[in-house]
């Protein structure tokens, strides 16, 4: 009988519930009153939602009258109806402008952006993934400001280069801390096309919320998941080929001979290189060799495909996300295959219990040469050729005999790709994210979240044995037989959370308030048996006082076992204020008149910490033989970070321009050197320690603006932004004067004043022009001779030695700046996003500025570059760009100014053209067809290769992308 009564009351309630419920249809349409296709239209507070059809209509079932719609669609604005008793909603999106009623996403909650106080930023998600971005990083080039993402390379498998947040101030790690639904992550094992949202967090009151790890930033990823509705599968995929655009153009056969004879003249040694050799090599008896065209085999090409498979109904939805991303190198050995698959689920277990569940798993094949397993170090080979060195040996007919390769010190690239063996390597990665959440009512809930991350990485080489002979058929050497394999040290990381968050309205709706406590725990361990803890308790307070003065607070303490026990917790606390001007009362005439939409300034003050090092460095390290190699260091704590912003959002001309403009400044203290050096112990030759030392400070600015309208059918936006950041030392050691010179890099020293990574070298006053003048100048280095750089003699001592060198500048990018394009007419769209450095140093590192190889040992491997050559000192050209051409040891080589360069430059990242068929039959809508170039043009006057990076050794080529693409969504 119980039992029945308590299945005839479920009944009851069920009967009453779905008697509650009724289906709302209507239609979506921008201003103009045209369709918006696929736009979503979900029920504000679950998971009940669909997408409007290639006609912008759609039917919903609605719970009761008291449902909120809420309707959203990339590039407008979000809106929110409530459905009351009407059955028909037909609801009309503005394109453009920043949502104030728009929800951020704000570390373990969300906020409307109207009653944010912090500095915050989203990435325009619809220009994002509208083109083809290889790599998450690739997304970050021009498109926030503060973010910068130098990207030094394309190599296939590789991260494209590192991203910062309002510059650099930490010795250790500086790349921001990533959140992928929750679960710290790296962009590395994102799948661009899985994204849904990117928020980013500047400031200390809204990085806070991560306390020890938000220091250098966070960038909050959500990943898309399922509507209730039609199932439907979204494609995309696209094609490309890359074309590169810094390969050195070195000096040919016949001149390299001429400058390696100068060069051992000007050394007072017996030129190595005859006449007769010279005139055979110039009239091309002897081929001139491009070393770089014979290890470059192929264009490069990628090839990318990206499914999703999504859906749902009154149990909960689905999106199934399946990518293969296949990128071939420049030979027909190497490349990489990266297979995705991540199953994000809303589970509706009971009435206010519902549980997301999300499961990821992707495997990166990496194939590479045995002689390259770096990726680069192919191309560092072919650059330590000269194109008078011969690929094979010939016959007595002058015809090159195949497989008879010729060794120049051991090496021919072409020997190498060909029959140098291959490596492979494999990564694997799986997650598993279960986020529980229980609705106590409409005001509060709960949340968990328990997430395990595992990461495996293993590798294996083969070489066959080749016997190498010369021209008569004689053993010359033999590569032997290898093959081998190795297990990479895994890593489990396991995290759990808990949440309580708080939402409501107060005082008739004038006020809000948003409440967020938790803790959480995270553990990682590694196959090497290390192991790494953390645990932390957090709070974060926002309240909008008549929707006109804001106010964040953030508490957070931290615990990590990598500091020393005494010193392992910090408390990070940081606040906001904001002022929403547009809402007082006398700027209601001039909102009203639609000249200034939004008007809010925004001032935050907070202290965030920063533990990106290596676990154990507090403790004693004692080798095998029983010296102590590691100091410990009962005092090694975390490194700190006050930060202060200054901030403004404005709305104006009916929403058609928005600006946004932040200053700041961050002063970092207790900094972490992990290799502090000590004066050696008895039986140590070399002795370290963990310590916390010197002071950075950090100060910039960030402006940006959009303008979005429309003439017509033509809609249009045009945005620019410019921002810049400064690092200087405060305190290089313990006291204001000290100076910190760095064991690992005697051109690294720093000193109150100097930037981080500063260039500390000699200030150069051109050549020497002769032997006379050589010897009438004391102060210089031995072995100087006519040619060499003139160094300056600072302290006037008569002798050039450390003490003459002076700062010379930093390697950051300074005034950086970036503009974009956005036109859609019809069925057809535009888009071109231009981004550039307006101040950089960049150092002629390497080969990219030397004339030969600078390897410590020869020195003579090599050959200078064309633009070296024509710029170089000689007697008739005393007044050149460059010292003359050497061969051997150079007091050339020594950091100075002659060696540093303007790297600033403007890239068009990205030309794309688009035509967008609504319909194609029943099944199939939103068919774009599009075509996209990227770093396709570059202005500079940057002497070395690629502007973005240091000059080098040879590197794989920075390429150029080409491609044609096609995404579809099909009912």
């Amino acid at each position: 009988m119980k039992y029945l009564l308590l299945f005839s009351s479920f009944l009851f309630c069920m009967l009453q519930a779905q008697a509650q419920q009724r289906t709302i249809t209507g239609s979506v349409a921008d201003s103009s009153g045209s369709p918006v296709p696929g736009a979503t239209v979900l029920v504000k507070g679950t998971n009940i939602g669909t997408a409007a059809g290639g006609d912008g209509r759609y039917a919903i079932q609605v719970p009761n009258d008291n449902a909120v719609l809420i309707f959203t669609s990339i590039g407008f604005q979000d809106r929110e109806v409530t459905v009351g008793r009407e059955t028909v909603l037909n609801v009309r999106l503005l394109q453009g402008g920043k949502d104030l009623n728009a929800v951020v996403v704000m570390g373990f909650s969300k906020v409307e952006r109207q009653h944010v106080a912090s500095s915050v930023a989203q990435m325009d998600m619809k220009q994002a993934k509208t083109r083809p971005v290889i790599k998450l990083q690739e997304a970050f080039s021009g498109t926030i400001a503060g973010v910068t993402m130098q990207q030094g390379t394309n190599l296939p498998g590789a991260v494209p280069g590192t991203i910062s947040i309002r510059g650099i101030s930490t010795l250790q790690n500086a790349e921001p801390l990533v959140i992928v639904d929750g679960m710290e992550q790296s962009l590395t094992d994102i799948d661009p096309n899985q994204v849904k949202s990117i928020t980013i967090l500047k400031d200390a009151a809204s990085a806070s919320m991560y306390g020890s790890r938000g220091a250098n930033g966070v960038i909050i990823i959500e990943t898309e998941r399922g509507t209730t509705g039609k199932f439907k599968v979204d494609l995309n995929t696209w094609y490309a080929i890359q074309k590169p655009i810094d390969l050195p153009k070195f000096v040919n056969g016949a001149e390299y001979m001429r400058l390696n004879n100068e060069a051992r003249t000007l050394q007072g040694q017996t030129p190595t290189f005859s006449a007769d050799s010279i005139r055979k090599m110039e009239s091309g008896q002897i081929p001139s060799v491009d070393w770089l065209d014979e290890v470059m085999q192929r264009n490069s090409n990628s090839q990318n495909t990206a499914l999703s498979v999504s859906g749902g109904g009154g149990v909960g939805t689905f999106n199934l996300m399946l990518g293969h991303l296949r990128e071939n190198g420049l030979n027909n050995i190497e490349g990489s295959r990266k297979y995705s698959a991540r199953f994000n689920t809303n589970i509706n277990i009971a009435d206010k219990f519902v549980l997301l569940a999300d499961f990821y798993a992707h495997r990166l094949q990496v194939d590479r040469l045995f002689a390259n397993d770096n990726g680069n170090s192919l191309y560092a080979d072919a650059w330590k050729m000269n194109a008078s060195q011969q690929l094979f040996y010939e016959d007595d007919r002058g015809q090159n005999i195949p497989e008879h390769y010729i060794l120049h010190n051991n090496l021919n690239p072409a020997a190498s790709i060909e029959r140098g063996g291959i490596r492979n390597y494999l990564h694997d990665h799986s997650a598993i994210n279960l986020r529980p959440k229980y609705n106590i009512n409409k005001n509060l809930n709960i949340e968990g979240n328990v997430s395990y991350l595992i990461t495996k990485s293993a590798e294996k080489w083969k070489r066959a044995t080749f016997k190498f002979y010369d021209g008569n058929g004689k053993p010359v050497t033999t590569w032997g037989n290898i093959v081998d394999a190795l297990q990479r040290v895994s890593t489990s990381q396991v995290t759990g959370r808990v949440l309580a968050n708080y939402t409501s309205s107060l005082r008739r709706g004038k006020d809000k308030i948003y409440f967020t406590a938790g803790a959480e725990a995270m553990s990682w361990n590694y196959t090497d048996f290390r192991e790494v803890s953390k645990s932390s308790f957090f709070g974060k307070l926002n309240y909008s006082f008549d929707n006109r003065y804001i106010l964040e607070f953030t508490p957070r303490a931290d615990g990590s076992s990598k500091f020393a026990p005494g010193n392992r917790w910090g408390f990070f606390p940081s606040g906001a204020l904001a002022w929403n001007v547009t809402n007082e009362n006398f700027m209601k005439p001039i909102v009203r008149s639609g000249k200034l939409n939004n008007l809010k300034f925004r001032v935050s003050y907070g202290l965030i910490g920063n533990e990106n090092v290596d676990p154990y460095l507090w403790e004693e390290i004692v080798n095998t033989w029983g010296w102590t190699m590691r100091l410990p260091n009962p005092a090694f704590s975390w490194e700190k970070q006050k930060q202060a912003n200054l901030g403004m959002e404005a709305t104006l001309l009916d929403n058609r321009l928005t600006i946004t403009a932040d200053v700041y400044k961050k002063h970092s203290f207790d900094l972490i050197y992990s290799d502090f050096p000590v004066p050696p112990l008895t039986g140590s030759h070399t002795l370290e320690s963990a310590v916390n030392i010197g002071e950075v400070d950090n100060k910039g600015f960030e402006l940006s603006a959009t303008w979005s309208d429309n003439i017509g059918d033509l809609k249009y936006s045009i945005g620019g932004m410019l921002f810049d950041n400064r690092n200087e030392i405060m305190k290089a050691g313990y006291k204001a004067n000290d100076t910190l010179i760095f064991k690992d890099n005697n051109d690294k020293v720093w000193y109150r004043g100097i930037a981080l990574d500063n260039y500390y070298g000699y200030k150069a006053d051109g050549f020497y022009r002769d032997a006379a003048e050589v010897e009438g100048s004391p102060a210089r280095f031995p072995n100087t001779l006519p040619g060499d750089i003139r160094y300056v003699d600072q302290n006037k001592d008569g002798v050039i030695n450390n003490e003459d060198r002076v700062n010379l500048g930093d390697p950051y990018p300074h005034m950086n700046y970036s503009v974009n394009l956005n036109l859609s007419y019809k069925r057809w769209d535009f888009a071109v996003l231009g981004q550039g450095v307006g101040e950089r140093t960049g150092r002629l590192n390497g080969m990219e500025g030397y004339p030969v190889l600078v390897d410590g040992a020869t020195n003579a491997l090599g050959a200078p570059r064309q633009y070296y050559a024509d710029n170089r000192w000689t007697p008739e050209n005393p007044n050149s760009r460059f010292p003359r051409v050497w061969t051997g040891t150079s007091t050339n080589t020594n950091l100075s100014d002659v060696w540093l360069s303007n790297a600033a430059y403007f890239r068009v990242k990205m030309i794309q053209l688009g035509y967008t068929i609504p319909r194609i039959g029943s099944q199939i809508r939103n068919v774009r067809i599009y075509v996209n170039a990227q770093d396709a043009i570059t202005f500079t006057n940057w002497e070395g290769l690629e502007p973005e990076r240091n000059g080098g050794n040879g590197n794989y080529p920075r390429m150029a992308n080409f491609s044609i693409g096609l995404k579809a969504t099909m009912f």
